[in-house]
């Protein structure tokens, strides 16, 4: 279907401003649904505006909108008090020397307040986040709430999530919900999980799907390492399932249980921060099978009979004294009297 606009018309009347061709053309697939937001309101002020006037017309507050301009001023498009930040350009950067990475800095947003009537017209202006809210009552299977309804637009329009992926999300919460009756799923939950997959740069659904796989892998280890550890943690953390995959890829089984009968020995309670410091050392060692860890086991006892043989001789060997010298003095030591 081909789309015009039409030349006359309410739109009209507010009269009209200039918009760069790259922003449609580059900046449409770059920039976030509240950066592009962001920039058409300076736009349409005459090319200058304020943070303080852009949180306002977009419900949010002045540090998230001076968070959102960080990426129009790292572009070159803006410039912040007057200072312009000039973009490299691709033939300065093809003989630009690399420069050491630095860890990528996260940008925590708030989320707009979304009002009923947000939603609706949310709804109307994408028939796709329609289709998710009422995806999410069957998935969930009942009616969502106001604060539910306004995270799943949020997750769309304001973080970027592509609508069947929020649905992958909200059914991977189900079926939590479903293994574990007494789990609650919140809206809170939900948007930890998304926050999630965000900062490991999920955006297609086969990278969703790999993603289910890998915790659905995680909850199997995981199931099968409480049980020999013998802890009754029913579900892992984040942290905890990122541990335990981590030991997978690093150990065989039989080395998680060699290393798991070790903490037994060495503890009063079970302690999977022992388990880790345990694989952690041996890893460090190359010490990758059981074979390893006998060896090592059998180096250390020599070590030990080694150390306990030089004490027994410094005791049992020949004194550092003479017994007869000191018989001889005490003969003839007149300061003593009996």
């Amino acid at each position: 279907m081909d789309y015009s606009i039409a030349p006359f018309g309410e739109i009209w009347s507010g009269g009209v401003f200039n918009v760069p061709y790259a922003l449609a053309d580059k900046y449409i697939k770059l920039a976030s649904e509240y950066q592009l937001k962001a920039l058409l309101i300076i736009l349409s002020s005459n090319g200058k505006n304020s943070s303080a006037q852009i949180a306002k017309k977009l419900g949010i507050t002045s540090s998230d909108a001076e968070e959102l301009m960080e990426f129009w001023l790292a572009e070159g498009v803006v410039s912040a008090d007057g200072v312009n930040i000039a973009p490299v350009s691709v033939a300065e950067e093809k003989h630009k020397a690399p420069e050491p990475k630095e860890e990528v800095k996260k940008i925590q947003l708030t989320a707009p307040v979304l009002t009923p009537k947000d939603i609706v017209a949310a709804a109307e202006e994408n028939p796709e986040i329609g289709e998710l809210l009422n995806e999410a009552q069957v998935v969930l299977g009942r009616t969502i709430s106001h604060s539910e309804s306004e995270m799943l637009v949020n997750m769309v329009n304001f973080y970027g999530m592509k609508t069947e992926i929020v649905l992958m999300i909200l059914e991977y919460c189900r079926s939590l919900k479903e293994k574990n009756k007494n789990r609650a799923i919140g809206t809170a939950y939900i948007l930890k999980i998304a926050q999630n997959w965000m900062d490991e740069g999920i955006e297609t659904v086969a990278q969703a799907e790999d993603k289910l796989k890998s915790v659905e892998k995680s909850d199997r280890i995981w199931h099968e390492i409480i049980a020999l550890a013998g802890i009754m943690h029913k579900n892992p953390t984040v942290k905890q399932r990122e541990m335990v995959l981590k030991w997978q890829q690093d150990f065989s089984m039989d080395m998680i249980s060699i290393a798991i009968d070790r903490m037994k020995e060495n503890t009063d309670s079970p302690k999977l921060s022992y388990v880790d410091t345990i694989l952690k050392s041996w890893k460090k060692k190359s010490i990758l099978t059981p074979a390893d860890v006998a060896s090592e086991n059998e180096q250390f006892a020599k070590s030990k009979a080694a150390k306990k043989s030089a004490a027994d001789d410094k005791i049992g060997g020949t004194p550092s004294y003479n017994l007869e010298e000191i018989k001889k003095n005490a003969l003839n030591n007149t300061d003593i009297k009996f």
